[in-house]
């Protein structure tokens, strides 16, 4: 597939505990935990895996955070194999909790593309008779609270909400 050397903020040991440890610690207040991708062509299973580290750590609900993930993957793989079309490219992934709010933001420099303005699937027309493409839309769609995007300085910023329903369970 895709090979990917993991840097930044992460690749960086002392960093990623130290991030860790007081982005757990201040959770109740304001919390930031920033990921980010800079030796590309972007990993899918990288920045899934990562990603879901980071999520980890916010003690959400289980299933808020199995959701969350579920949208995350769509996101980061259709922001690889579309926006990128599996060239070189950077992904920033920014991951903000506020209190039972969860928000993960994809910034990307590929291909153009505003999924909250592709249009919802019909699911009352026979899967063989769809045209091909926007089921991970979809996901995203059905899987978070919230979806925001915006273009800015030729990057795309794909912003996710989540609401986890308070402390976890």
């Amino acid at each position: 597939m895709y090979s990917f050397s993991v840097a930044g903020i992460l690749s960086h040991e002392y960093l990623r505990e130290k991030v860790f440890d007081n982005f757990k610690g201040n959770v109740e207040n304001m919390s930031k935990c920033i990921i980010e991708k800079k030796v590309l062509p972007a990993d899918i299973e990288e920045m899934s895996n990562l990603s879901d580290l980071a999520l980890k750590k916010l003690d959400i609900p289980e299933t808020a955070r199995q959701e969350l993930m579920m949208a995350l993957d769509e996101a980061i793989t259709n922001i690889v194999l579309h926006g990128y079309s599996g060239k070189k490219g950077n992904v920033k992934i920014i991951i903000d909790r506020v209190n039972d709010c969860v928000t993960v933001e994809l910034i990307d420099s590929g291909v153009k593309f505003d999924p909250t303005r592709y249009p919802e699937l019909d699911v009352n027309v026979p899967i063989e008779e769809r045209k091909a493409g926007g089921m991970g839309v979809e996901l995203v769609r059905k899987f978070t609270d919230e979806t925001r995007y915006y273009h800015r300085d030729g990057a795309n910023h794909f912003i996710l909400i989540k609401k986890t329903g308070g402390e976890n369970a």
